[in-house]
């Protein structure tokens, strides 16, 4: 597993900030952020206000824009993380946090990557850390 090659493709497949919290071998826990490009977040605005009926109020659009968010980034990591697992002949997995309404452009994700199976999964090793 070569740790080099898979910060370089992360962060050229809009992961930013990667962080790595444990390392051990064969294994490379981190966190990055996921940040939405102008063309992601006008079509999440455009859905929100889609969405939008007129009993319903702001917090009601911010709530279809950050879902819309959270659905994105998951389809997009998804394929980025299948792309990687095939390239590098690794397992991994990863988790998105809840998004701060405040910073509504990014979203922060765990990574766990792995070299075979483990017997932990990522939200186990994440307890672990106190994340």
């Amino acid at each position: 597993m070569n740790k080099d090659n898979i910060l370089e493709y992360l962060e050229n497949n809009g992961l930013t900030d990667v962080d790595i919290i444990r390392e051990e071998e064969g294994l490379i826990v981190a966190t990055a952020f996921y940040d939405f490009d102008d063309e992601e977040m006008e079509a999440a605005k455009a859905y929100a206000e889609g969405q939008i009926t007129d009993e319903e109020d702001e917090e009601a659009s911010e709530e279809y824009l950050m879902n819309y968010l959270v659905d994105l980034a998951v389809d997009n990591l998804g394929e980025v993380f299948e792309e990687l697992i095939d390239e590098e002949g690794i397992d991994a997995q990863y988790l998105t946090y809840e998004m701060d309404p405040e910073e509504p452009d990014t979203i922060q994700v765990a990574m766990l990557f792995s070299k075979g199976d483990l017997d932990k999964d990522l939200e186990d090793i994440l307890d672990e850390l106190e994340m």
